[in-house]
């Protein structure tokens, strides 16, 4: 008796489960929807909607398309030079995830491109020094290539000092981009699985040779100290680009750890951005910032930068 008991109580949780796996799962107003990478089609949409709104304001191009991409999955270093690649082929271009870097470079070229068929050309130009597709023409230190390189290019404008005033303060540091190249493995080579590891290892150590005649760099950048950015925050352009400026220490290569864009709301100013291991998400600056109080590797404030249309 007992027996039947149990299984007939078996059977109904049985029935009820069955029953309630069949049914949607429910969707709450407050969950975003889970991000769909956008197709070919709806780029050029998306590129040609903020054209037709904002015709003459790249910024709030940027600050409208850059919402498409909120829930865009982090992944680090997804872009490459393509199939032809010396070290590095992963694909040019890609809508389905992104870096810190990347997720600016892409919304930036979105909102540059008159249409949708230039885009592929002026990426290029964002991430390769005079717009010449090969690893080592890649703008890869922030505060030594990246920013330098956009700017001489037209498409950036330091507005830290615009913003600060006389809060604002510099950071230096020496960059070995030598020391990085000799750091380079065979874990690092990308779309080489079809190779032996002895030809990796060759590929690799050619990788490590070219950086031997790169001389050192020093790069030296203004920035608002994190204490005084909650009172300027207001004075941000929206669409600007942030940098996040660390102390300079012997142990680190760089100064800027991360990027993103300030997206002004009417309840005050926001971090647009692809957040480390999670995705693009967007928090109110000042919570942003106070959680770095306290890093191990100090945080001294933020580096902004206008987009500017060349053309």
């Amino acid at each position: 008796m007992f027996h039947g008991i149990k299984s007939l109580n078996f059977n109904i949780r049985s029935l009820l489960l069955a029953a309630f796996t069949a049914l949607p799962l429910p969707v709450f107003a407050d969950e975003p929807p889970a991000y769909q990478p956008p197709s070919g089609q709806e780029i050029a949409q998306i590129i040609n909607e903020a054209r037709q709104k904002h015709p003459n304001d790249v910024n709030l191009r940027i600050a409208m398309i850059s919402e498409r991409f909120l829930g865009m999955p982090y992944q680090l270093g997804p872009l490459g030079e393509g199939p032809e690649g010396e070290f590095d082929r992963d694909p040019m271009l890609r809508f389905d995830c992104a870096d810190c870097t990347t997720f600016i470079e892409t919304v930036m070229s979105m909102a540059l491109a008159p249409q949708s068929s230039a885009m592929d050309s002026v990426l290029q130009r964002i991430r390769y020094k005079d717009a010449r597709v090969f690893y080592r023409a890649r703008n890869h230190f922030p505060e030594a290539d990246w920013i330098p390189n956009n700017a001489q290019a037209g498409f950036l404008k330091d507005i830290t000092n615009k913003i600060g005033g006389e809060s604002v303060a510099w950071e230096s540091k020496t960059i070995s981009k030598q020391k990085w190249y000799v750091a380079k493995s065979t874990n690092d080579l990308q779309g080489f699985d079809h190779l032996s590891a002895k030809q990796k290892r060759r590929l690799a150590d050619k990788w490590k040779k070219t950086g031997r005649a790169l001389p050192d760099e020093t790069a030296r950048i203004p920035y608002i100290p994190a204490s005084e950015l909650p009172g300027k925050a207001k004075q941000i352009p929206t669409g600007s680009i942030f940098n996040v400026v660390r102390e300079n220490r012997e142990d680190q290569m760089v100064l800027i750890t991360h990027q993103g864009l300030i997206i002004q709301k009417p309840d005050g100013a926001y971090v647009r951005h692809a957040a480390w291991g999670r995705t693009v998400e967007e928090q109110a600056l000042d919570a942003y910032i106070n959680k770095y109080n306290g890093a191990r590797w100090k945080v001294l404030g933020m580096n902004f930068n206008a987009v500017l249309d060349p053309r």
